[in-house]
């Protein structure tokens, strides 16, 4: 019998010290490759039993359908918004995430952005650079702007999955208010954590921190814009760690510079990479990162231990922990 072929793609370093023992277990073998486009990705995959995925390579319909030995994607990380889900059920291939692998590295990464929009510590960090260190004076508040404290205000979470779970404790032990919208949430788990279930409607108007947790799907492209910034605080803040598509950019610029929201801090960004004369990027109220709140050293080891560990399953003939479907990712969670 043929050994099973598993191709790792990505351009990181990959672990092949931790993953070769798992798949020598199994007497599979492992190629690495590095595909640039959709046609690579067809023709590096073709002989592929099983694949994992590494950053944001495509895994579309046409790709799908002429990938006939492969049997079960994983990714190393959570999203799966550029898999087609239903062409992978169609063709019987398992997806497979890294599903709340990375969630306390984003909870942590959110509340970092949180206190740093709002505290205004980049202006801050680049007032100092500048040569200027004038405290109590008119012209350091004029520049730094108005700050409000963090304790006893209102944090909304977009969705309470996996990262949203981790990120409401720590809000509240910012002693903030936490407030939640997730359709799909079994209210018991809210009451349980002390989050207070809302509309969208009334998350939008009541939080003064907006943080994003949910998955981009055909429902929630695009729910934060000109409507929803219009019936924002003036004083809040969004912050985004989920995925950029959930905001229209276009939108977020116009409510910036006309002050119908505080700020915005963003972690992902539509499009992405934003290019770096993006009129975003001129704003004093917008802080951005570049798509890295999930992505800690020892992490991405972890996110290929869990991939290959799926794979592993499924030559034992077992079904995987992570699967994912249309029907499961058509959700806020």
């Amino acid at each position: 019998m043929a050994k099973l072929h598993v191709v790792y793609f990505g351009s990181n370093d990959v672990p092949v010290n931790l993953i070769k023992p798992i798949l020598d277990e199994i007497g599979a073998e492992m190629t690495i490759r590095r595909p640039t486009n959709d046609a690579e990705v067809i023709e590096m995959g073709r002989d592929a039993d099983g694949i994992i995925m590494h950053g944001s390579v495509p895994f579309t319909k046409e790709i799908i359908s002429q990938l006939k030995r492969c049997k079960v994607v994983c990714r190393t990380g959570v999203g799966v918004d550029r898999m087609d889900l239903a062409a992978a059920e169609e063709y019987g291939i398992k997806i497979c995430n890294a599903a709340g692998c990375n969630s306390i590295e984003v909870s942590e990464q959110a509340m970092g952005l949180l206190i740093a929009i709002s505290r205004k510590l980049m202006r801050m960090n680049q007032y100092v650079r500048d040569g200027k260190w004038r405290r109590h004076t008119a012209e350091l508040h004029a520049y730094r702007g108005r700050v409000y404290r963090i304790q006893g205000r209102t944090m909304g979470i977009v969705g309470l999955g996996h990262v949203g779970k981790q990120v409401a404790p720590r809000a509240q032990g910012m002693r903030l208010n936490v407030q939640t919208y997730d359709p799909y949430l079994d209210p018991k788990v809210a009451e349980g954590m002390g989050v207070k279930m809302v509309s969208f409607d009334e998350l939008v108007k009541t939080s003064d921190f907006v943080s994003l947790h949910a998955p981009l799907t055909k429902q929630t492209r695009k729910m934060f814009g000109a409507a929803q910034f219009k019936a924002m605080k003036k004083t809040a803040y969004l912050i985004n760690c989920a995925r950029g598509g959930l905001i229209d950019t276009d939108a977020l610029y116009d409510a910036l510079v006309a002050g119908e929201l505080a700020g915005a801090a963003l972690d992902v960004t539509d499009p992405e990479p934003l290019p770096a004369d993006h009129e975003l990027l001129t704003l004093p109220n917008a802080f951005v990162t570049p798509h890295v709140a999930g992505s800690i050293g020892a992490e991405v080891v972890r996110l290929s231990e869990l991939a290959v560990q799926e794979v592993e399953r499924y030559a034992r003939g077992e079904a995987p922990m992570y699967a994912v479907r249309q029907d499961d990712i058509e959700r806020i969670a």
